[in-house]
């Protein structure tokens, strides 16, 4: 299947628990190997709150997520890991949070 990331920007991204996590909000490239190293997905609030992801009133909490977690990619973007697996995936408390 191939896709664009206009394609991709906006699908429902779903953890391997069956609970919609956000959306597709960025896609990021090894330009090296010019091949899909992650994706930013922007959380849904109730998402966010639950992993402690920084967010304000105004900018929903975002994390960036490995091609490795990735499991399909379809109507909507499956993970292999629940919603709490992606834990591992954000910075570290006093860690800055990769930006991009």
């Amino acid at each position: 299947m191939r896709l664009s990331d206009e394609n991709l920007r906006g699908r429902t991204v779903i953890g391997a628990d069956g609970r919609a996590v956000g959306e597709i909000a960025a896609l990021f490239l090894d330009s090296d190997a010019w091949s899909v190293e992650s994706l930013r997905v922007k959380l849904r609030k109730d998402v966010a709150d639950q992993l402690g992801a920084s967010r304000t009133m105004f900018h929903a909490g975002t994390v960036e997520i490995p091609i490795r977690l990735i499991q399909s990619v379809g109507d909507a973007v499956v993970l292999s890991v629940p919603v709490d697996g992606l834990r591992e995936v954000l910075p570290a408390e006093g860690e800055p949070a990769a930006t991009h």
